[in-house]
């Protein structure tokens, strides 16, 4: 019985509200802003994920390069330690520059261009 009651008032409550005028409005262009912005989201997502995606495979073929000289060609750990720390500010620089190369042509350009496209069209 109370279970109706309240049903019967929540319609009420649902019919009153749909019958008033709200007291705001959305501006005409308000769907073309949300979709726009919703896309950027999208769009920054994935290139972020592609970009993920590249990293993790450039990682896995240098483990794996790594890992086939130990094992196979009996390389050994000092003369690798020694080389590395030696050329360690090249080698961070190397890497410095070419994550940065990856980043901008995965994710920075492929974003600005897809906003200027998005605007152009606007």
């Amino acid at each position: 019985m109370q279970k109706d009651e309240k049903n019967i008032l929540v319609e009420n409550w649902l019919e009153e509200a749909l019958k008033s005028s709200p007291e705001f409005s959305l501006p005409d262009n308000f769907a073309d802003k949300v979709t726009a912005k919703v896309s950027r989201r999208f769009a920054w997502e994935q290139y972020i994920k592609e970009f993920l995606v590249y990293l993790g495979t450039v990682v896995g073929v240098l483990a794996v390069s790594v890992a086939m000289a130990f094992i196979w060609l009996g390389a050994d750990w000092q003369e690798w330690q020694n080389f590395l720390l030696k050329n360690l500010p090249w080698i961070a620089g190397l890497n410095v520059l070419g994550l940065f190369v990856l980043f901008a042509d995965r994710v920075l350009l492929r974003y600005f261009f897809f906003r200027f496209s998005r605007q152009e069209l606007n």
